[in-house]
């Protein structure tokens, strides 16, 4: 998958399941490539947070299997679903929020 720009939080909501997981692959095989070039987590997270898209939307105890699964370049099935499965809910919940704002 690839991307001239990362899409927003909004844009994030429109995917459907099949995206996301791409869309996930995509941010861990960039993260993997900057991690073989020597790079540390702490320099990415100096110069780019390639999670923040992705935060507003996963619930608390999922957002940090997301991010051992990035770093350790962990693919399973079983964490893979519980991401997804945590996204499905955290959209539902933004959504929920967006539309109480704008009443």
């Amino acid at each position: 998958m690839t991307h001239n720009s990362q899409p927003t939080t909004d844009d994030l909501t429109a995917f459907s399941q099949m995206e996301i997981k791409n869309y996930i692959f995509y941010l861990q095989d960039t993260l993997q490539s900057k991690l073989n070039l020597g790079l540390s987590m702490d320099d990415i997270l100096d110069t780019e947070d390639p999670f923040e898209a992705l935060e507003p939307l996963l619930p608390q105890e999922v957002y940090p299997i997301l991010v051992l699964a990035m770093i350790n370049n962990i693919r399973t099935d079983t964490v893979i679903d519980a991401v997804l499965s945590g996204l499905k809910d955290g959209i539902c919940e933004y959504r929920n929020r967006a539309q109480k704002k704008s009443y």
